[in-house]
């Protein structure tokens, strides 16, 4: 009777885990991520990330939402409040390029609460290391105002707009389908902003080395 429910038991596990949805966490050269430089002004466009960037310098998370939802409210809120987190990833040594998949274009990431099977819309939020190596992190960053400049930390930060519509997820085995596209209804490649103290800021920090220094003065 025992081995029968342990048979069971394990016939009901794989038949759990091949209702899961499946899908790739990596792009392709036609869809690589760019970061505006620092030394352009704002609002003079995005240079693609060159190849040889150190891996663990830029993080990405990738968020799933049911196919008739498919908004995203802004660039500026990292809240994303209605998508399900899915996974992370860093980036690779090509240029703009990432990888959710251990490096192994064969396998695929599980997105909770979506079955094989059905379609799902897809998000992606990424930045670089210096503000933190996890979503939670992320929002923290953003949360705390340091974008706005009331902390020293500088980095970049952006959330692809461009939701991926209607893409179908595999079970467990594949094939997978990739997220990331040129086509109609892929995440298509994205920009990410540099964030920097704003001038207050600086000027504060003038104001209080001054005062330090007058300070210093007087008591000598």
């Amino acid at each position: 009777m025992k081995k029968l429910l342990t048979i069971a038991a394990l016939v009901g596990a794989t038949s759990l885990s091949f209702g899961q949805g499946f899908v790739q966490f990596l792009n392709s050269s036609g869809t690589r991520f760019s970061t505006n430089a620092p030394a352009s002004a704002p609002g003079t466009g995005f240079l693609t990330v060159a190849a040889g960037t150190t891996i663990g310098q830029f993080y990405f998370a990738l968020f799933a939402a049911p196919s008739t939802q498919n908004t995203i409210s802004s660039t500026s809120d990292p809240t994303l409040n209605g998508w399900t987190y899915v996974a992370i990833a860093t980036n690779t040594t090509g240029g703009g390029r990432l990888d959710g998949n251990n490096s192994d274009a064969a396998s695929a990431v599980n997105v909770p609460g979506f079955a094989g099977g059905v379609t799902a819309d897809f998000a992606i939020a990424g930045w670089s290391s210096s503000i933190g190596t996890s979503w939670a992190q992320a929002q923290a960053w953003w949360s705390d105002g340091s974008h706005t400049g009331s902390q020293t930390s500088q980095g970049y930060f952006g959330i692809n707009t461009s939701v991926g519509d209607n893409i179908s997820l595999a079970t467990a085995g594949g094939p997978y389908n990739p997220i990331f596209g040129t086509a109609a209804g892929f995440l298509h490649g994205w920009g990410m902003s540099y964030y920097v103290p704003e001038p207050s800021t600086f000027a504060l920090a003038g104001a209080g080395a001054a005062a330090m220094l007058i300070f210093r003065r007087r008591k000598a």
